[in-house]
């Protein structure tokens, strides 16, 4: 029997990685239960989350009794016991929060170790460089037709330049923030905030893997191809120079029925991570199983990359910058 992990930390390949020693899936009629360790952590927070469970024939299973030992270039700087489960309706997973914030180069060592002392798994990662700033984002409104439908798209040409002298690897984050502004029951005001991270990337060379394609493209096409749901990317193809990408972010996550909420604040803020080599090829590897292109009858099984020394699983780790743009506030003149 196959089992397949599939376990994304947040928000978390085909191809295997000189770094990347264990492939999942992997047959458990050979393999004795191991400990999945995942994370997808990013160095400017102070609330990441450590995930550990155990393989099992059918799904993984919920590790009770066990530490996490936290170390920053060879010094313990946190040892950790799970955090409590939420409530008894939710899901029981084994989670540590890591408090210590990072910096570029620093070298990260997780060690997980049950209470029985039959199981030590642990990962060891290098925190990358942060990108460069983004020099510039030009946006504009224009009339965009996906899936056969013409609606207004907010076109955002994003200009930044590759880290040099060192092969890259990155990912973009489309964050539209909306924050309404609503009175309750009693009149009294209180905000909303929700997030969508929806966005377009079809026309950008660098997105698509070197495979740019238009409305007519996706509708006449005989086959799928994957999906670039995470919106990673390395830089072979604007190595040590600068870089405009070219994404579409649609108008209508922050309208109503009829025209823009009355009383919000729309912001779109532009993430791009330096993401580590690992990390980069896990989420290939999501990309393809999260796209209509793979079908598990006849494709043959995803092995992610697994950079976990005595057991399986995937930590990267990511440094970022990012870049507001202010759409509109309407908040304030519509309570006048």
């Amino acid at each position: 029997m196959k089992t397949f992990i599939h376990y994304l930390c947040i928000l978390i390949s085909v191809l295997t990685i000189a770094s990347c020693e264990n492939d999942l899936p992997f047959n458990v009629k050979d393999n004795p239960p191991k400990l999945v360790m995942n994370a997808l952590i990013n160095a400017d927070s102070l609330t990441n989350i450590v995930f550990l469970n155990l393989t099992g024939k059918e799904r993984v299973t919920h590790i009770q009794n066990a530490t996490l030992e936290v170390r920053v270039n060879g010094v313990l700087t946190e040892q950790l016991r799970p955090l409590p489960i939420e409530s008894e309706y939710s899901v029981p997973q084994c989670q540590f929060k890591i408090t210590g914030k990072l910096s570029s180069g620093d070298v990260l060592r997780l060690d997980a170790l049950t209470d029985d002392g039959q199981y030590h798994a642990w990962a060891e990662v290098t925190v990358p460089r942060r990108p460069a700033e983004i020099e510039k984002i030009d946006t504009l409104t224009i009339p965009f037709t996906e899936s056969s439908f013409t609606t207004e798209f907010l076109r955002h040409k994003i200009t930044f330049r590759d880290l040099p002298d060192e092969n890259n690897y990155y990912r973009i984050i489309m964050d539209t923030r909306v924050i309404q502004m609503l009175r309750n029951e009693d009149n009294e005001l209180y905000t909303k905030t929700w997030h969508n991270y929806n966005f377009v990337y079809r026309e950008d060379i660098v997105l698509t893997d070197g495979q740019p394609s238009t409305e007519n493209d996706e509708n006449n096409g005989m086959f799928d191809i994957a999906k670039n749901v995470y919106g990673v990317f390395d830089d072979s193809r604007f190595k040590n120079s600068p870089y405009t990408m070219t994404v579409y972010v649609p108008r209508y996550i922050f309208q109503s029925y009829d025209g823009p909420y009355p009383s919000a604040k729309v912001d779109i803020i532009v993430h791009l991570l330096s993401i580590t080599e690992s990390e980069y090829y896990y989420l290939k590897a999501l990309n393809l199983i999260d796209s209509d292109a793979f079908d598990d009858t006849i494709n043959d099984p995803i092995k992610y990359p697994s950079n976990v020394h005595g057991g399986t699983g995937i930590v990267g780790i990511s440094t970022e910058v990012s870049k507001v743009i202010h759409i509109m506030d309407n908040r304030e003149a519509s309570f006048l």
